[in-house]
């Protein structure tokens, strides 16, 4: 018997497991700044790009275009030749940071419409999962004793948040699921990070209404309905207990949100949006290049991004840029739409992965660079595809 293999396959595997590995010696490094540990990191990255190349060159023949992939095609054709004629090109990160996220999605979207994803995705996703929230108390621990780099510490916390919709998505075991979500709670909550918080708890929430909602029969709805009820009883009596217990002063930290400007946020908006204003009319049409708020225009005299996508791309890209990156999550709105009408099995976790690319782009840094952005991105595409190859087998 001839064992065939399939070379799309093995470069699927090969970029999923390296995706994982690039993330967690991502947060690895900010637990000892191990030089070695970075550039095995961005070497990960690098073989996940090469395997999205390589996997678009031997299904070129057999695309399945939609709206959404043609539109970040376009993107990162027009990211490409702005950064290219404003000099901006900053290695290993302008590549990387241009290609990887959209091509995330595509190319798992690509695959997944005519192919499985491998039988141990689901086990290997649930062990890089706790791998990664067992990192994350390290990164916490360092954040509250603070030491190091205190935001970019705590920041890469924020994979816990990004990957569980994957976890969502492959783990099949109630209880195992159940156990990343608390969790992932967990580690937001003691991490103090206000926007992720709320995206994650209001991600749940929204998740478990859908997930309602498509139910078939009016006895199951109430029955999660009154799951709904009670996990949100236990995440509020679980947040009160850390916050009168570990000193995280969690309710102050959101109390001071209309006091703080949310961390100084609005003053870099104000000053990215006043550069914006004051440049030339093919500035505002082009943009300035690639992340050059972060490094030519440096807000407040520091090099950091917008904590806005929307705005971060106005800066960048210009009008154009900014344009076709929104037209991008009207389109994965306007899909979500269409799966809730249609009760379709994704719409919940898709409400939950809106929700959190809507408060990460709004609040963070999350378009601009493939960071945190990665497991949203394979998973917009998985989804994707998946709905379009179970519709074309329904048709059929």
């Amino acid at each position: 018997m001839e064992l065939k293999i399939k070379p799309n396959k093995i470069l699927m595997w090969l970029s999923y497991n390296c995706l994982f590995f690039s993330i967690m010696l991502k947060m690895l490094y900010q637990t000892n700044q191990n030089s070695t540990i970075r550039l095995l990191g961005f070497g990960m990255q690098a073989i996940v790009l090469l395997c999205y190349f390589l996997e678009e060159l031997i299904t070129l023949k057999r695309k399945s275009i939609n709206c959404i992939t043609l539109i970040l095609g376009i993107l990162v054709v027009y990211q490409c030749v702005i950064t290219i004629l404003n000099d901006s090109i900053y290695l290993p990160y302008t590549p990387i940071d241009i290609f990887i996220w959209p091509l995330s999605v595509i190319v798992y979207y690509n695959f997944t419409c005519h192919n499985e994803m491998n039988k141990n995705t689901e086990n290997k996703t649930l062990i890089y999962y706790f791998i990664m929230c067992l990192i994350s108390v390290f990164l916490i621990k360092i954040h509250l004793a603070g030491n190091g780099n205190i935001g970019q510490v705590v920041f890469l916390t924020y994979y816990c948040l990004t990957a569980l919709p994957l976890v969502v998505i492959f783990v099949k075991g109630k209880n195992s699921r159940n156990l990343c979500i608390l969790l992932c709670v967990a580690i937001s909550v003691a991490s103090t990070k206000r926007t992720g918080t709320i995206a994650l708890i209001l991600g749940i929430f929204v998740m478990l209404v859908l997930d309602a909602h498509i139910q078939g029969s009016l006895k199951e709805k109430w029955k999660r309905y009154m799951y709904l009820f009670i996990a949100i009883c236990i995440g509020s009596g679980a947040v009160l207990y850390l916050e009168n217990r570990s000193g995280l002063e969690i309710f102050d930290r959101f109390s001071k949100l209309s006091t703080d400007g949310g961390s100084g946020r609005d003053v870099i908006w104000a000053i990215t949006l006043q550069a914006f204003n004051v440049s030339n009319l093919r500035e505002k049409i082009w943009g300035h290049g690639f992340q050059s708020v972060y490094y030519r225009l440096r807000p407040g005299g520091f090099s950091r991004f917008s904590h806005n996508s929307y705005i971060e791309y106005l800066y960048d890209y210009g009008i154009i840029g900014l344009s076709l990156l929104v037209l991008f999550v009207l389109f994965l709105i306007i899909i979500e739409i269409k799966f809730i009408r249609e009760k379709n099995k994704y719409a919940p976790v898709m409400g939950m992965l809106l929700i959190i690319t809507i408060f990460l782009s709004a609040f963070s840094y999350f378009f601009e660079e493939s960071n945190i952005i990665q497991p949203i991105a394979v998973a917009y595409g998985i989804i994707l595809g998946q709905a379009y190859k179970e519709r074309k087998r329904y048709e059929n």
